[in-house]
């Protein structure tokens, strides 16, 4: 409880010279296809990025972000993760209208169900993003971003045996981006 209380008397007791940035994105993509079988996916991704200036139009931080695949037909397959890593974004361009981040997340934690079987994955991922991102309001941006996902997992859990493993999770998607910068 000390721990996080410091942390946020840190986030929140940044003078105005420092520089902070909050950063939210997003996105839920659905199919449905009909036919004598009905096939259905759902896909989320989401992340949370807490960044300090370190030089003029470039920011480092942390990032926290969550995947979420789930394809069902004749049976289900589920996989959900959550990564935590040091996050990097510089912005360039006229008004800071573009950007190009990068996130290694140093823990990336997975669990994968294919029909009865679930399995937890463990191991790192990183995640890339170019983004379009006009000024709406002074110091709130708002807009899209193409972003690439690539998972390495190296662990596997089954029934509390841990095992090496080598499995793997990319995706390419689009995603919309709320920045705030004080």
């Amino acid at each position: 409880m000390k721990k996080l209380l410091v942390v946020l008397l840190v986030l929140f007791s940044v003078n105005a010279h420092a520089g902070f940035l909050l950063e939210l994105g997003g996105t839920y993509m659905s199919d449905n296809l009909t036919t004598d079988e009905t096939k259905t996916s759902a896909k989320y991704f989401y992340n949370i990025g807490l960044l300090f200036s370190l030089k003029k139009h470039i920011w480092g931080g942390w990032n926290y972000s969550g995947i979420s695949h789930t394809d069902k037909d004749d049976t289900t397959i589920d996989f959900t993760a959550s990564d935590t890593g040091p996050y990097v974004k510089w912005q360039f361009g006229r008004h800071e209208l573009y950007s190009l981040s990068m996130a290694y997340n140093i823990l990336s934690t997975a669990t994968f169900a294919n029909g009865t079987d679930r399995e937890k994955w463990t191991g790192t991922s990183m995640w890339f993003q170019f983004g379009v991102m006009p000024e709406f309001k002074e110091g709130f941006h708002i807009g899209a971003s193409l972003n690439y996902y690539l998972a390495n997992y190296t662990k596997k859990t089954v029934d509390g045996t841990e095992t090496s493993s080598s499995n793997s999770k990319s995706w390419i998607f689009p995603m919309l981006t709320l920045t705030k910068e004080w």
